[in-house]
C-alpha cells in the first residue's frame, strides 16, 4: 500500500502565497497557526511546514509584510499538537551549527520526535545580505557551506564530544546534550532541482520539494539511491474551491485579475539581482499569466468532486510522495476540504492501494 502524505504550508508571511488585491489581507499570528494546526490534527494531515523569510515585496497588497520566525512558532505549537510532523526552514548563514544543533534538538524533544527543519541556502539573497550576513561569493558554494553545516550537526547529534576543522567551521571538544529524540536525527527537508541542490538532498534529505514533473520525481529518487538512501518527494498545490467547477475557475480568473503587479516586479526584480543560475526559472515562472502568487504552488480549482478527481489524477500520474496546500482562507478551505474533498479523495485512491491522511475527517464541519 503506497503512502502519501499531505500537509499545509503555513502562511508566515501577510496574505499567504497570494499576490492579489483580490484575496484576504490578514498579517501571520500565533492564534492563526494554532487553528490552522488544530484544523489539520483534526482532519488527519501529516505534517506542517513553515519558510524562512525576513522581508517583504510591497505593493498595495503589502506582500509578507510582516512575516513570523518558524522555528519559534513550530516550538510553541509542538506541546499543543499530537500527531503532526512539524518543519520549520533554517539557513546555515543565520545560526552557527552548534547553537542550531541546540535549539532544534530542543524543539525535537518538546515535540516527542516530530521535528525537522527545511534547509535553505538563498532563495532570495537580498533579506540576508540586509542583514550583512551573506559572505562574498557565497552563491557559488552555498550547498558546500551547507553540507559542512548538516555534518557538523550531525556529529553534534550523534557524538559524545566532537571535533571538527574544515573549511567554514571549527569545533574542539564541543558537547550538544540532550541529543534528539528522533533516531538518527530530526527530519532534514531541503528543494532545489540544480545538480547541487539534488546532490544535497541525495546525501541528507528526508523529504525533497519539486515540481510535479514525474521526470523530477524520477531524478530525484534516483539520486537518493545512488547514494543508498531513500528519499520522499514532495510538492505544493493551491487549493480553490468553488460550489460549480465554473464558479471556481471564475474566482481563479479574478484573483488573477487583481493580480498586485507591484509586488510580483518587486519579487522578480529581487530574484534577478541575485543573478543565480535558477533565477530565470523563477522569474520565467512568475511571468506565466496564470501566475497568482509566489509559493502557492500548482493550482487544484473546482467543485469538491473535480477537486478530488484532480488531485487523484496527479498523485497516481506523478509518483509524488507528498502534498502540502495552500489556501485563499486557510481556516475555511481547510475545514472544507477535510469535510467534503478528502473523503472523496481517500476513496478514489482506495482503488488504486493508495492511502492518504488516515485520521477520521468527520470531527471538522465545513
Amino acid at each position: 500500500m503506497r503512502k502519501v502524505e499531505l500537509g499545509v504550508f503555513m502562511p508566515v508571511g501577510s496574505n499567504g502565497f497570494l499576490m492579489s488585491k483580490r484575496t484576504p489581507r490578514y498579517h501571520p499570528t500565533f492564534e492563526l497557526h494554532h487553528q490552522i494546526a488544530q484544523i489539520a490534527e483534526d482532519i488527519g494531515l501529516d505534517y506542517l511546514f513553515w519558510m524562512g523569510k525576513w522581508m517583504g515585496f510591497g505593493g498595495e497588497s503589502g506582500f509578507w509584510k510582516n512575516t513570523i520566525e518558524p522555528m519559534s512558532v513550530a516550538s510553541s505549537l509542538a506541546p499543543l499538537t499530537k500527531r503532526l510532523k512539524l518543519f520549520a526552514t533554517v539557513n546555515p548563514l543565520l545560526f552557527h551549527p552548534a547553537v542550531a544543533a541546540k535549539i532544534i534538538a530542543t524543539i525535537d524533544n518538546i515535540s516527542g520526535g516530530r521535528f525537522g527543519i527545511n534547509i535553505v541556502t538563498g532563495n532570495t539573497l537580498e533579506e540576508l545580505e540586509q542583514m550583512g550576513v551573506v559572505p562574498e561569493g557565497y552563491g557559488d558554494y552555498r550547498y558546500e557551506y551547507a553540507d559542512e553545516w548538516i555534518r557538523v550537526m550531525k556529529m553534534l547529534w550523534s557524538q559524545d564530544r566532537s571535533t571538527f576543522e574544515g573549511r567554514f567551521f571549527k569545533l574542539a571538544d564541543c558537547v550538544s546534550d540532550p541529543k534528539p529524540i528522533r533516531k538518527p536525527y530530526p527530519y532534514l527537508v531541503s528543494a532545489g532541482l540544480s545538480s547541487d541542490g539534488l546532490s544535497f538532498a541525495a546525501r541528507h534529505s528526508d523529504y525533497q520539494f519539486v515540481g510535479l514533473r514525474p521526470a523530477d520525481v524520477e531524478r530525484t529518487r534516483a539520486a537518493a539511491a545512488a547514494e543508498g538512501r531513500s528519499i520522499k518527494v514532495v510538492t505544493s498545490m493551491l487549493l480553490l474551491h468553488g460550489e460549480t467547477d465554473q464558479a471556481a475557475e471564475r474566482e481563479f480568473e479574478l484573483i488573477r485579475e487583481d493580480l498586485d503587479t507591484e509586488a510580483l516586479d518587486n519579487l522578480i526584480a529581487s530574484f534577478e539581482r541575485d543573478n543565480r543560475d535558477s533565477y530565470k526559472d523563477r522569474t520565467s515562472y512568475l511571468r506565466q499569466p496564470n501566475t497568482v502568487g509566489f509559493g502557492s504552488g500548482h493550482p487544484v480549482i473546482g467543485a469538491p468532486d473535480t477537486m478530488a478527481e484532480k488531485l487523484a489524477q496527479l498523485i497516481i500520474e506523478t509518483g509524488i510522495d507528498g502534498i502540502q496546500f495552500t489556501c485563499v482562507d486557510f481556516v475555511k478551505d481547510l475545514k472544507l476540504f477535510g469535510a467534503v474533498v478528502l473523503p472523496k479523495l481517500k476513496a478514489i485512491l482506495a482503488r488504486h492501494d493508495i492511502v492518504v491522511a488516515d485520521a477520521p475527517a468527520a470531527r471538522v464541519a465545513a
